[in-house]
């Protein structure tokens, strides 16, 4: 439980700062998530609810964000357009209507006790472990979010979660269900596998002029060079300017910081959850609670809390262990939890249940480890280097504010710059690009290309120091002309020649054994590397390293004797044939038993979800009222 507990507050926070991180930094290279054509205010409308446009593009924002974090440098406007972002949107909003729509007629709600709850907890409104409405209000005005907006899209989340929720509840796994995973994860195969490489094939193929001229006609967009910028920079780097720092300045900060240098008080704790259905009323809720309350009762009469945590417990992550949270901080839980826990003395369990959004806790203080101030000598080595750091970035900000006028001015940068003590580097940067000495910082990009022409920016703070650059070129996206890529040009022509003969051999070879010719051997006469894969399963890869997951894939779908079609990877084309077939041991079933229930559970209620919103959109009334296009 205190995974979940920690891991809801990680998940909100994270939330939370992806909507504020987009509405921030996204506008400038992505756009809005334009819709075009049809309403302007609405794009789709659901049994006749509309969804509103503004809603479309907040959606929008965090999903770029989001895609933006798992791609890193890799994620560019045209990779937003190939991952269909817009469509995902749209998406993900005609089946959240739809989901609100079927709560409202059964009556599901979420009352303001469980979105304060929600929005409580969430670390980034906190200040010293408890929930600021200053400081919610602030962050949210500066990432320009209406409070009562942000409120209704988390209410919004809260009733789809509870719906998931009731869909999910009653699903069960059988014994013969986990028998057969059991032995889907667990059967093992033996393959033989050659394969035909591209690389050598390349070099016994040419491409003439023609072709290459024709092959970039055809695909010229596999070669257009993305939209870049020649610049000039400079940095002014921190370390330039590491003056060590006094004992007696070490002392002072110690001393005017003295809350910096405080242990939080923690104490261990236990719990025992019981939780709410999802619907089920007023009945519901007080069964869970009566459950509890006995619960407390016993433990309170002398039984064995760790003991009635792993008979009562419906905390997966904790009832095993006894209930068993570890140590914990203020700011760890959610608001009601905490509140009751720091309020125990140790060895004492809470009078009466814990009402939180996850159900009813018993709560058991084991121990508890008082806070007090960090001696000067365990800190002053870290503060040293606090204020050694932040001296050389205040003299780095001031020498790059200095010589920033002088280069604005400069017809020479790199000989202005020169003169001050700095050298200047050159740079063609094209979006996703690093930048020597730097790597590649957003707010630098999106700063080098909304420059003009001629145009002096900065000093903007990046990992290597303060940069001051200059954009001297601006070079539109375009296909550069066919002598400066011709090599690149037919490279590919090559490869797709070589790769074309690399199948005819594969489907030959293939076609040889399906004839009763021995893999290996015929692999062997004509030069190709092959192997043996030795038994492997779906969870026990092979133990030659050579075998691509690819190729082991096809080889468990093969009947015994049986070839695969071809398998096309990159690195050439791979013949298959499957040798033996072993079924699992019987007696490892009981080991892997709960995992597999487990796993089993999860698919089946994620299948049972995912046909629930089916039906529900097999049955809606659903409007485009445009078709969303990539900004």
């Amino acid at each position: 439980m205190i995974q979940a507990l920690r891991r809801n507050l990680k998940v909100l926070s994270i939330t939370l700062w992806v909507v504020i991180a987009t509405f921030i930094g996204s506008l400038f290279y992505f756009g809005r998530g334009n819709i075009t054509g049809g309403d302007a205010n609405a794009v789709a409308t659901v049994n006749g609810e509309e969804i509103p446009l503004d809603r479309y593009q907040r959606l929008y924002r965090s999903y770029v964000e989001f895609y933006r974090q798992l791609y890193k440098d890799r994620f560019t406007p045209e990779v937003a357009e190939r991952l269909g972002i817009s469509q995902q949107v749209v998406d993900f909003l005609v089946e959240e209507a739809l989901i609100l729509q079927r709560a409202q007629a059964e009556g599901i709600r979420v009352g303001d006790a469980e979105l304060r709850a929600r929005i409580q907890a969430i670390r980034a409104f906190q200040e010293d472990g408890r929930f600021s409405r200053d400081r919610y209000v602030a962050i949210l005005g500066r990432a320009k979010i209406d409070p009562a907006t942000f409120e209704t899209d988390q209410r919004r989340e809260l009733v789809r979660k509870k719906v998931e929720s009731t869909v999910k509840e009653g699903i069960k796994v059988s014994e013969s269900e986990i028998r057969h995973a059991y032995e889907f994860r667990r059967e093992k195969v033996r393959a033989a596998w050659a394969q035909v490489e591209v690389s050598p094939l390349m070099a016994q193929v040419s491409a003439t002029d023609a072709e290459v001229e024709d092959y970039l006609k055809k695909n010229a967009l596999r070669f257009q060079e993305p939209e870049r910028r020649r610049l000039q920079y400079v940095l002014v780097s921190p370390k330039a300017f590491i003056r060590p720092a006094t004992d007696a300045e070490v002392e002072s900060y110690y001393k005017e910081h003295a809350a910096l240098f405080e242990k939080p008080r923690r104490v261990k704790a236990a719990h025992i959850l019981v939780r709410v259905p999802g619907v089920g009323g007023s009945e519901a809720e007080e069964k869970t609670k009566a459950k509890v309350e006995s619960a407390i009762k016993r433990a309170r009469a002398g039984e064995d809390f760790a003991k009635l945590a792993k008979e009562i417990s419906e905390d997966p992550g904790s009832a095993g262990s006894g209930g068993d949270l570890g140590f914990v901080a203020r700011g760890e839980m959610v608001p009601d939890f905490e509140q009751a826990l720091f309020a125990l003395k140790k060895g004492e369990v809470s009078p009466e249940p814990v009402r939180t959004p996850f159900g009813y806790h018993a709560i058991k203080v084991s121990d508890i480890q008082e806070g007090g101030r960090r001696p000067l000598k365990e800190v002053a080595a870290e503060i040293k280097e606090k204020l050694q750091g932040e001296q050389a970035e205040r003299a780095a900000l001031a020498k790059a504010e200095e010589v920033k006028g002088p280069l604005q001015g400069a017809k020479d940068f790199p000989a202005e710059a020169k003169q001050r003590g700095l050298d200047a580097k050159p740079a063609l940067l094209a979006r996703g690009d690093s930048l020597e000495g730097i790597g590649r910082v957003q707010p630098l990009e999106e700063a080098v290309f909304s420059l003009a022409l001629g145009g002096v920016g900065g000093p903007l703070k990046t990992p290597g120091g303060y940069a001051i650059f200059k954009v001297l070129e601006q070079r539109p996206a375009a296909v550069p002309p066919l002598a400066e890529i011709k090599w690149k040009v037919a490279d590919a022509v090559k490869r797709e020649k070589a790769e074309a003969g690399a199948l005819a051999g594969a489907q030959a070879l293939a076609k040889a054994v399906e004839k009763g010719e021995d893999l290996l051997a015929a692999a062997k006469k004509q030069g190709l590397s092959s192997g043996d894969t030795g038994f492997f399963s779906r969870s026990e890869p092979a133990a030659d390293r050579r075998v691509p997951g690819e190729v082991m894939r096809a080889a468990l779908q093969l009947a015994v004797g049986k070839v695969s079609e071809p398998v096309a990877l990159p690195q050439g084309i791979y013949v298959v044939k499957a040798l033996e077939r072993r079924a699992p041991d019987p007696a490892g079933l009981d080991k892997e038993q709960e995992e597999l229930r487990q796993q089993v559970l999860e698919q089946k209620k994620n299948q049972a979800w995912e046909h629930w919103v089916k039906n529900l959109k097999a049955g809606a009334k659903i409007q485009m009222s445009s078709r969303p296009s990539s900004p």
